[in-house]
């Protein structure tokens, strides 16, 4: 028993499974800090990817090539913000205005809003409801806001990371060395394994922003909307953020309609985002992620119907890289291997 006992904790798949556990457990203790370690490894990924390749074809050194691309990024984002912010707030003045000469055009507008903000004001139930409301709102503003500083807090351990990696690596190569090197190395293998699976998937998602962008400019194009450039970068960067980012821009979206349009342009608007995201959900995106993870399209569709059920907005991001990680680690083989011809007989 002692032998057998023994030969079972010597086998390296021992080892391997015991440190896919330990990593379990301490993703599921630390949950609380998922979003903020998620956002870093897409900010490390995309950042190293950047890095190498200003090193490889500008020959700089690895610390003006880290300075180079996080502060390009800094400057696109701030001359992105630039010039969506200015127009916005310019059509939110005008708003007032827009309105004031729809209530002149339609003058029974103005009465039957009257007859609507007194039943409302009389009724219970809608002032109860109407607190909910408010309280959620406050909570769901509250919850933008750190998400915005969780994001800046990964990028800038994104920074971090990227400018010391050698040195990291000096660290991590100790705990190959260690007395638990037989944890550690699975340990080191698993979690690289997961961020070269997470990262082609997040190269997948921005492949999908940028497909998304063009269709939503050809239409907005197409409906006469005006700033189609600010508009364009808005929705590219809201569409990273899996499923709020539609809410988001919906709201920027309706205001320039409304000004602009009017209601007919408003229906048009959110006619054109429905179809666009029933577009990306049901074809594109399943399509592409399984293309990039090797899962057959309907595996892909179902990861993400229920990926999304468990882990809210980011199961869209997290549950196909998961599936495809966990059949990497049980060895299951989803491309074919390639068949070797035999020699022809001389």
């Amino acid at each position: 028993m002692i032998n057998i006992l023994k030969q079972w904790w010597q086998n390296p798949l021992t080892m391997y499974y015991l440190a896919l556990i330990v990593l379990i457990v301490i993703v599921w203790q630390a949950h609380a800090f998922l979003s903020l370690a998620l956002f870093t490894i897409v900010f490390i990924y995309l950042g190293n990817a950047a890095i190498m390749g200003i090193e490889h074809h500008l020959r700089l050194h690895h610390l003006w090539a880290t300075l180079l691309v996080y502060v390009l990024f800094l400057g696109a984002l701030v001359a992105a913000f630039g010039q969506i912010i200015p127009p916005l707030v310019a059509e939110a003045s005008n708003l007032p205005h827009t309105l004031d000469m729809l209530v002149q055009t339609y003058p029974q507008l103005e009465t039957e809003l009257e007859k609507l903000i007194k039943n409302l004001t009389q009724n219970a139930t809608v002032i109860s409801n109407g607190k909910a409301m408010l309280s959620s709102s406050m909570v769901k503003l509250s919850r933008f806001s750190s998400g915005v500083e969780t994001i800046l807090l990964a990028f800038f351990f994104s920074f971090i990371f990227n400018l010391t990696k050698h040195q990291l690596e000096h660290f991590v190569h100790a705990f190959a060395k260690s007395r638990f090197a037989g944890l550690f190395v699975p340990m080191g293998d698993l979690i690289l394994k997961f961020v070269h699976i997470f990262g082609t998937v997040i190269e997948t998602q921005l492949i999908i922003c940028t497909i998304n962008t063009i269709l939503m400019v050809l239409g907005l194009w197409l409906l006469g909307m005006p700033s189609l450039l600010i508009l364009g970068i808005m929705v590219f960067f809201l569409g990273l953020i899996p499923v709020a980012g539609v809410l988001i821009s919906m709201i920027p979206l309706m205001i320039i309609a409304f000004v602009t349009g009017g209601l007919v342009r408003v229906i048009e608007v959110i006619v054109l985002v429905i179809l666009i995201h029933m577009f990306e959900s049901y074809f594109l995106h399943p399509r592409l992620m399984a293309n990039a993870t090797n899962l057959p399209i309907f595996v892909t569709f179902i990861t993400l119907i229920v990926s999304e059920q468990l882990f809210g907005a980011w199961g869209l991001i997290v549950g196909v890289p998961l599936v495809a990680f966990f059949l990497e680690v049980f060895d299951v083989q989803l491309k074919p291997k390639p068949v070797r011809s035999k020699p022809a007989d001389q």
